[in-house]
């Protein structure tokens, strides 16, 4: 533990992602790898397990160097914030310029399918909440968060319009509860959560057939079972396959055409048929650690900007986590929302490794306060 200290503050925190990273490329190896090692394995089949290798390595330097290079404390500043807000705003208004001059119905990266900006702006979010919550103290009144509100809803707006209607809901979920747990008054979050809420039903409601087919995979995925609701029925199939145990690893029948998406959305199901509910309990169990050493790095951060960022990044993690378990056995409808650490997807993984980056150099400030 002393040597990964070197690496990052909190070193428990650092050996939980690795495992997870570790556990996320031994799935996605299985599920381009293992079915053709000894028949037709081509270059094609090794590409994703390769980019999440590399990409997660990245990953866990650049969170090292963020952790120990970064001053947090340096960005609490009006002009940081809002240049960075700014920059936020504006790559996820070319995305939506780049979707009008193609006419293309869909378009959330930068470049090909590699740059989601909507990853970077959940820390933008983060990051603003903090500021805003900090620099206002305690927020009794809601004309105090109105600009907050502004800042949000745009965000949201540009994402609903790429269409991602479940990351516009999920940036004002994430903003709304910073908001509450940064301890404002009632007077202004039972306000605030009633707008975001009617925002979040008029995108349900004007989403499009797109999201109806959805709800209705959702509610009944067998009434479509060949469209809307066929990745729900092969993620069921594929947990029922499992059973207890599993089918061993590299065994799984899933992966292999029915389950489209076994390595990105769906790929607690993928764990679910091989390792069996060992493997999920494994994989709970990680997420569990990780999710203590941050809610107590939180409780023991003294001052609010910090304090606030990692509650922040947390929520931003676990939001996710939950999701995607709730997606995967159709307990909420189909959403594309990646497993952190574990899914496939380069944006997520780096976005989430920079958050945890923010989250060492607010540690690594507490520990020198301590040792003082």
């Amino acid at each position: 533990m002393e040597r990964l200290k070197k690496l990052y503050p909190d070193p428990v925190l650092l050996f939980t992602v690795f495992l997870l990273t570790l556990m996320g490329f031994l799935t996605i190896s299985s599920v381009k790898i293992a079915p053709n090692l000894f028949f037709d394995l081509s270059l094609s089949d090794l590409r994703k397990p390769i980019l999440f290798f590399f990409f997660s390595i990245t990953g866990i330097l650049l969170m090292s160097f963020i952790a120990f290079a970064f001053n947090y404390r340096k960005i609490n500043s009006q002009k940081f914030i809002y240049i960075t807000v700014g920059i936020s705003l504006f790559l996820l208004l070319i995305i939506l310029v780049k979707k009008l001059l193609l006419n293309k119905p869909v378009d959330r990266w930068l470049i090909g399918t590699s740059i989601q900006p909507s990853e970077f702006s959940r820390i933008v979010i983060v990051i603003f909440i903090a500021y805003y919550v900090s620099r206002k103290g305690y927020i009794n009144k809601l004309r105090f968060f109105g600009w907050a509100i502004l800042v949000v809803l745009a965000h949201s707006i540009l994402l609903f319009l790429q269409p991602d209607k479940g990351m516009a809901i999920f940036v004002m979920l994430l903003a709304w509860l910073m908001l509450w747990i940064g301890g404002s008054s009632p007077k202004v979050y039972v306000p605030v959560a009633g707008l975001f809420a009617l925002v979040g039903v008029f995108m349900i409601l004007f989403g499009g057939d797109y999201v109806h087919k959805r709800f209705l995979a959702w509610r009944n995925p067998v009434e479509d079972s060949f469209g809307s609701g066929y990745q729900v029925i092969q993620s069921l199939l594929a947990f029922m396959n499992g059973g207890l145990l599993g089918q061993g690893f590299g065994k799984g029948f899933q992966k292999l055409g029915p389950l489209t998406q076994a390595d990105t959305d769906y790929i607690l199901a993928t764990i679910g048929e091989e390792l069996g509910f060992p493997g999920i309990i494994f994989l709970f169990s990680l997420y569990g650690v990780l999710f203590w050493r941050l809610l107590k790095i939180a409780t023991e951060t003294v001052d609010t900007f910090g304090k606030l960022i990692v509650t922040g990044i947390m929520l931003n993690l676990l939001i996710a986590v939950v999701v995607n378990i709730m997606m995967a056995v159709n307990i909420l409808p189909p959403k594309g929302m990646p497993l952190p650490f574990v899914s496939y997807g380069i944006s997520n993984l780096l976005a989430s490794f920079v958050g945890l980056g923010i989250v060492g150099a607010v540690y690594k400030k507490q520990l020198h306060f301590r040792g003082l």
